[in-house]
């Protein structure tokens, strides 16, 4: 096509004709610079194209994750009530109420079970991704990104109540016997319940463990005793109830960015 155009313009020139050969040529740029400009024009669709691809590849990995995620906010508010539980329990003891279990085993078993704890971890790899490729703004919904960046920017497992220490935990288990503290451990501990690819800790409901009753009495005697234990037991019910209001006020905002994420996927 080029030698086509060229052989044009030579032929102009052999017959001296300027004029037609300047308009021609000026004729020859335009057409040029609209294959340009058309060539650019198909560059910039291939590559919406090619972005809008990704973007959808990201909002469905963004919607598993924040799905997760709030699997595993709910687990934890689950966990957390548990402990309560178990703590409301052992404080009873502590403080000889007449509403306490009369059975010492079962008083050992929440009282070790009060100082339990779990350390979750959100699902946030794709948000991660997102920021450290630099292509968040990938993401053409300004609300969804807002929401995504006011979410992701703090860490909830890194909030306040999260960071709170756990006196009882330590004291607790420096004070009880150690043969005592392994048969709960073993009979008693964290449990996981699966969910699509990954698993929530859950306190069992009941277990049962060989603990002697009057071995289980005098233990639960000795313990009661203590009153830094009983104080950092009420520290901790105080603790785990904060814990609760934080994750809901999570959930909330959560629930907000998952209702974003369902609407873009299914647009």
């Amino acid at each position: 096509m080029i030698k086509f155009f060229r052989k044009i313009r030579y032929d102009l020139m052999e017959k001296n004709k300027t004029g037609k050969y300047f308009k021609y040529a000026i004729g020859e740029i335009i057409l040029v610079v609209i294959g340009i400009l058309i060539a650019l024009q198909i560059n910039n669709w291939n590559q919406n194209r090619i972005s809008k691809q990704l973007e959808s590849q990201y909002c469905k990995r963004l919607l598993d994750d924040v799905r997760k995620e709030k699997v595993k906010l709910q687990g934890t508010l689950n966990y957390s009530n548990q402990v309560i539980g178990h703590a409301n329990n052992a404080i009873a003891v502590f403080e000889n109420s007449p509403d306490s279990n009369p059975n010492p085993v079962d008083n050992l078993i929440d009282i070790y079970q009060a100082s339990q704890f779990h350390k979750p971890n959100p699902a946030a790899s794709t948000f991660k991704e997102l920021i450290a490729s630099g292509q968040i703004n990938l993401i053409q919904n300004d609300s969804l990104k807002t929401a995504l960046i006011q979410y992701y920017d703090i860490d909830w497992t890194q909030g306040w109540s999260f960071k709170l220490e756990n006196r009882y935990r330590e004291n607790l288990r420096g004070v009880m016997p150690n043969d005592i503290q392994n048969e709960i451990r073993t009979k008693c501990g964290d449990i996981f319940i699966k969910y699509r690819n990954g698993s929530v800790a859950s306190l069992p409901k009941t277990c049962e463990v060989i603990i002697e009753p009057n071995v289980a009495k005098s233990v639960v005697e000795a313990l009661r005793k203590d009153e830094s234990l009983k104080k950092d037991l009420r520290y901790l019910i105080g603790n785990e109830s904060g814990k609760l209001k934080e994750i809901k006020l999570i959930q909330a905002q959560l629930n907000d960015l998952l209702s974003q994420l369902e609407n873009v996927n299914n647009d």
